[in-house]
């Protein structure tokens, strides 16, 4: 096969439901393309559904808190201890299951009445405010905060701390260089953490801080390894789900008869939940998922060198037309939509039932609060938070 020309990589249209046209067109000349990052990196980016998982799912690619060498870290999280991504292979699966029970179906299902308390707790806060209103300020950014306070067994007083310093870490680094302000954030979470962990030996709970502490009196964890996963989970809980509500609504307003279908049959929920991670997974602000092959492999037939950098990318395979019937459609009915919102393989999301859980209670409920809700702005007048890994927005102005 000839050498694929190089392309850059198109972005992401935040102001429609809609890739870019330039992303389709590229998307239908083959599963894999062979681009250039905005950081000035050459690589490859995996469009096709099939092979991304299949590169999700293979030990030959390191995940994306391994990067080589070559490539300047772009978090100041990355290799730390106990930051998930950063693991592979046994010591990942060890990490992963000290947190996973914390995360699972049925520690989720005791946390759903709290969700719905705080959904309508910010729903009367955002109601008293002056109109227009930020519905960052006041629902998508505090509501998963405060969720994974109450997950983790810390003061929900403190949500506006931790998740200001969440902001800071997520951010996209200098290629220089780490910036120290985001360095300087990370190690006060860790601090953060710490404390918090000293104060569950003298009042344990049920919760993610009291099992850490577990792990490490058993030796399943070290001290260090227990403080980054609990930091890592309030940066991951909180960052994602932030834009998943705002880019939700986003797609609710521009598609309107969608929304009233879903006014109309609440049962629709699940449906328009899976949906609206299709058409903007977790990471749709930055395209993707990055991998690197410790080996020359071949992708759909295209050979990739070791050491590449290889981004899957996840928005993109939801329209591929192999596995989603017209893809470009928003549809909340959709029967069959087996996305890779939160990714796939060892790394699968570990939040995906909390993320799934907040997602349903906001969408379930928010329109039968404020059926007039609107954007107090076009859509194209919305800033993109560029710099943030999780993307989202600058504010969310709506009326109501």
């Amino acid at each position: 096969m000839p050498e694929q020309p190089l392309r850059t990589l198109p972005m992401w249209r935040v102001d429609h439901i809609e890739p870019s046209p330039e992303m389709l067109a590229l998307r239908a000349n083959g599963p894999i393309h062979r681009v250039r990052f905005p950081s000035g990196h050459e690589g490859w980016w995996v469009t096709g559904y099939d092979e991304a998982k299949a590169v999700l799912s293979d030990a030959a690619f390191r995940p994306s808190g391994m990067p080589p060498a070559a490539f300047t870290p772009d978090s100041v999280i990355l290799g730390s201890p106990g930051w998930l991504v950063s693991h592979e292979g046994g010591e990942h699966a060890r990490l992963r299951a000290i947190v996973a029970p914390a995360f699972s179906n049925g520690r989720v299902k005791l946390l759903a009445q709290q969700v719905k308390a705080i959904a309508v707790q910010l729903f009367e806060t955002l109601a008293a405010q002056p109109q227009p209103a930020d519905l960052r300020r006041h629902l998508s950014f505090p509501l998963p905060a405060m969720v994974i306070s109450a997950l983790m067994g810390v003061l929900y007083e403190d949500h506006a701390f931790f998740a200001g310093l969440s902001d800071e870490v997520m951010t996209h680094q200098h290629e220089s260089g780490p910036r120290s302000a985001s360095r300087l954030a990370w190690e006060e979470l860790r601090a953060y953490i710490r404390g918090k962990m000293r104060d569950k030996r003298q009042d344990p709970g049920d919760n993610l801080l009291t099992d850490l502490l577990a792990a490490v009196d058993q030796g399943k964890a070290t001290e260090e390894e227990a403080i980054g996963l609990a930091a890592g989970m309030l940066v991951a809980g909180h960052e994602s789900t932030v834009a998943q509500i705002e880019f939700g609504l986003l797609a609710m307003f521009r598609h309107p008869q969608q929304r009233e279908r879903l006014v109309g049959d609440p049962s629709l929920v699940d449906k328009a939940v899976e949906e609206i991670l299709r058409m903007y997974p977790p990471g749709a602000g930055w395209d993707g998922i990055m991998r690197y092959p410790r080996t020359d492999v071949t992708i759909a037939g295209v050979h990739v060198p070791a050491e590449s950098k290889v981004l899957v990318g996840l928005p993109a395979t939801s329209f591929d037309p192999r596995h989603f019937k017209d893809p470009e459609i928003f549809d909340i009915g959709r029967d069959e939509n087996p996305h890779l919102a939160f990714s796939h393989g060892p790394h699968y999301c570990i939040g995906a039932a909390l993320a799934r859980l907040e997602l349903k209670v906001v969408f379930g409920s928010i329109f039968q609060r404020f059926p007039a809700l609107r954007l107090a702005v076009a859509p194209d007048e919305l800033k993109l938070r560029k710099e943030i890994i999780t993307g989202g927005f600058e504010e969310f102005p709506v009326l109501w």
